[in-house]
């Protein structure tokens, strides 16, 4: 864990294992297949990997659409893909703020959660563009399906602690 607000290569190694068990369990829950995550692959980014047009304030991640580079002729009919960025000074402010240095259990959370919204859009048929309105009571619906999926994984007690603060 790093003072200078981005993560650490341990950091980075904590986080893409709770992505592999947060895909594990996201595709328990909704009834995908083993596979859903090799054929509809997802980016994960932090904030140094990207613009300053994609740091948003306030959040521990969000979820990007990523449209291929000539959509119009693209051929083979690809579909939009998802990338999950990673507010890295967000996170770890959170984890020294709380006294955890558990980088675990949030990372679990927040990736859990992030995939939810991909399933959502890809599956479910969710507008990524939808208005404030929507999207508020989208993250309420996802913040439901996260708490269900985590439910045994994760102690409620360390959970709990970031999820109110509904930063996502």
């Amino acid at each position: 864990m790093s003072v200078s607000g981005l993560f650490t290569t341990s950091d980075l190694e904590t986080i893409s294992r709770a992505a592999r068990l947060a895909e594990s369990l996201t595709c328990d829950f909704f009834n995908l297949p083993c596979d859903e995550w090799k054929q509809n692959p997802y980016r994960m980014l932090t904030i140094k990997n990207v613009s300053r047009d994609f740091h948003i304030d306030q959040v521990f991640a969000h979820v990007v659409r990523i449209q291929p580079a000539n959509k119009a002729s693209n051929k083979s009919g690809q579909a939009d893909r998802y990338g999950v960025i990673l507010q890295d000074p967000y996170i770890l402010r959170e984890l020294f703020k709380t006294n955890s240095f558990d980088l675990w259990p949030l990372a679990l959370y927040v990736m859990t959660h992030e995939l939810t919204h991909i399933v959502r859009f890809k599956k479910f048929g969710i507008d990524f563009f939808a208005s404030e309105n929507h999207r508020m009571n989208e993250e309420s619906v996802v913040d439901g399906y996260t708490r269900d999926i985590l439910t045994g994984t994760v102690s409620s007690k360390k959970m709990d602690r970031y999820v109110k603060f509904g930063r996502f």
